[in-house]
């Protein structure tokens, strides 16, 4: 069959800012200007959804003769994509294809830069700044940002959660090279000059956290509302090429990709797309990691934190705080995975504060769903302030609180499992391994917490009462 490309922008974008790069895949033997084609939406339409987006690439793709009308493959589609065209291609794939993925049209997808776990400039786009700098500018839908969509962009977003269930902690792996082969490249540098500089993260490319691009994230579930504690740990058999590039930022990882540039991601861009085999796609994988421990040579390296807090009834949570604690490691002991302690010394005090204030640094609380936390941790910092604490007070374990009010008088959660919870120790101050591991860099791991909700406001009784 005939093999086509097309690319997706991102949001605020339109195709226009892609037409160089269509030339630079035409002059390279990627196709022709009738086989390369744009994807365009109107991402600042407030009342437009992922799900219309999608809906209308499916309609499309049949109009267009990609598809039949059962949604068969007539034609081949290599996919590029920038930012939130991360997440269009990823929902296009889990809503049409997921439960029939031998028969999807999509055999390889190049991420540029992909919003796959969100960004943190999502919640200041539906702001008043957000609409005044990024709103649209005609008569009818004035300052108008494209909100639904930003909410799914927003850090630790209910969207990106459902969807990872959909197309990555499944039994039946999308994203693989037999399958889908996907390759996923970000910078790792923030924008530079005055004005734009201060849009810039921790941990991010300007735009996207660097971390949450990946994806090959992990899943734990903590159930605290039985009787005893158990815990989940799901590892997908996802297998993408991950590429952090220490020379790019969210803009200039799509705008050198052109004619008359000879940029490194120009040429790893066609080399993606060149990758057929399951070898070819190994070898260039390990060429791609070798790029990113290069670039973190000097760099901090992130991981992203999502914890989502639920009861037993599956029900959110949406009222909760996160502490965490560092205790001296000789002074306790750790039963059925609560850390009994005696009363908290000064060092101990101390290093909780500095070590929480790392944790929380970069923390979002999501504005749909507050039952949905994310925090960014500096691993590479962790580790320094691990080993300072061993040197002043010893090894130590690192735990965290997780506080919940009752709802009133007679509605509450059962915390007593809660209030302190084993995260690692350290040996000689170094974090002791643990299987599975706490820390996977450069990705986003998923945490589900369960917690018994309980009323007091239900009664039996052999005699009647009122109330």
């Amino acid at each position: 069959m005939e093999e086509i490309t097309l690319i997706i922008h991102g949001w605020s974008d339109s195709s226009d800012s892609f037409a160089p790069m269509k030339r630079f895949l035409t002059n390279n033997g990627v196709g022709n200007v009738n086989t390369v084609y744009y994807a365009d939406y109107e991402s600042r339409e407030d009342n437009i959804t992922f799900e219309d987006v999608v809906d209308g690439l499916y309609d499309s793709f049949k109009e267009k003769g990609f598809i039949d009308k059962e949604g068969n493959p007539l034609k081949w589609i290599n996919v590029i994509v920038h930012s939130t065209g991360g997440l269009v291609i990823r929902h296009f794939i889990a809503r049409y294809y997921s439960h029939r993925i031998d028969r999807c049209p999509i055999k390889k997808i190049v991420m540029l830069a992909p919003a796959n776990f969100g960004s943190p400039l999502a919640h200041y786009g539906k702001s008043l700044l957000g609409m005044a700098v990024k709103g649209r500018r005609k008569l009818g839908n004035m300052f108008e940002v494209g909100r639904k969509l930003l909410n799914g962009l927003e850090l630790a977003s209910p969207y990106q959660w459902e969807l990872s269930h959909k197309d990555i902690f499944t039994q039946n792996p999308i994203y693989t090279p037999d399958r889908i082969q996907t390759f996923i490249f970000v910078g790792a540098r923030g924008y530079e000059g005055y004005i734009r500089k201060l849009a810039n993260k921790k941990g991010t490319d300007g735009t996207v956290v660097v971390a949450g691009t990946n994806l090959n994230p992990v899943k734990f579930s903590v159930d605290f509302a039985g009787e005893e504690e158990k815990i989940t740990f799901i590892r997908p058999n996802t297998d993408t090429a991950f590429c952090v590039l220490k020379d790019y930022d969210h803009g200039t990882i799509v705008e050198e990709v052109k004619p008359d540039e000879n940029s490194l991601i120009g040429k790893l861009l066609l080399e993606a797309l060149r990758v057929q085999t399951r070898e070819e796609f190994k070898e260039f994988k390990a060429k791609l990691s070798k790029i990113t421990e290069e670039t973190y040579k000097e760099e901090e390296i992130y991981q992203q934190f999502v914890i989502r807090t639920v009861d037993d009834h599956r029900k959110p949570v949406k009222d909760y705080t996160l502490e965490f604690f560092v205790y001296k490691y000789e002074d306790r002991y750790i039963k059925k995975g609560e850390i009994v302690k005696r009363r908290m010394s000064s060092k101990e005090i101390k290093w909780s504060e500095k070590l929480h204030d790392h944790i929380t640094d970069e923390f979002h609380t999501n504005s749909s769903d507050p039952s949905l936390r994310r925090f960014l941790v500096g691993l590479n910092k962790l580790e320094k302030l691990l080993e300072e604490c061993y040197r002043d007070m010893g090894d130590v374990i690192l735990s965290v609180r997780v506080h919940i009010p009752k709802v009133d008088d007679g509605i509450f959660y059962d915390t007593k499992k809660l209030k302190n919870i084993f995260l690692l120790r350290t040996q000689g101050g170094r974090i002791v391994k643990s299987s599975p591991s706490l820390f996977y860099p450069n990705t986003t791991t998923l945490m589900e917490l369960k917690v018994n909700r309980s009323t007091k406001y239900v009664t039996l009784s052999t005699k009647p009462r009122k109330h």
